[in-house]
């Protein structure tokens, strides 16, 4: 019996590489809080994204250069769009793909699980 393109035997394995991959992107420092403040169809530009990133205290800012990788690691696994406007100075927008809000929804229950953990410790 197939499941999801999968044989019940022992070549399951390879149909977990897909989900690995995406699992390694989103446990990148900054993805999940990339995913988040893109939800629900938001946009923002790059200055904006970075000033929004923080992990609550000031000291804990997102870099130019892991921002930069982040936003081109989700845009190439299709998470994201970047769409650029013709006019001066350059106005660029980060939102999410359809893919990219399906991603956020099947987050939140990881999200919402880390935090009813973290609040019983």
């Amino acid at each position: 019996m197939e499941k999801n393109g999968c044989d019940n035997d022992n070549r399951i394995f390879p149909c977990f590489v897909p989900a690995q991959r995406i699992l390694n992107l989103v446990s990148k420092k900054w993805s999940i809080q990339l995913i988040y403040l893109l939800r629900e169809g938001k946009r923002f530009r790059y200055n904006d994204l970075k000033s929004s990133l923080h992990l609550g205290w000031k000291e804990d800012k997102i870099s130019d250069a892991t921002l930069s990788t982040r936003l081109l690691e989700l845009s190439k696994e299709g998470f994201l769009l970047r769409e650029v406007y013709p006019e001066l100075p350059p106005k660029v927008e980060y939102r999410l793909s359809e893919k990219g809000e399906n991603l956020s929804k099947a987050l939140e229950p990881l999200v919402d699980w880390t935090i009813k953990i973290c609040h019983e410790e």
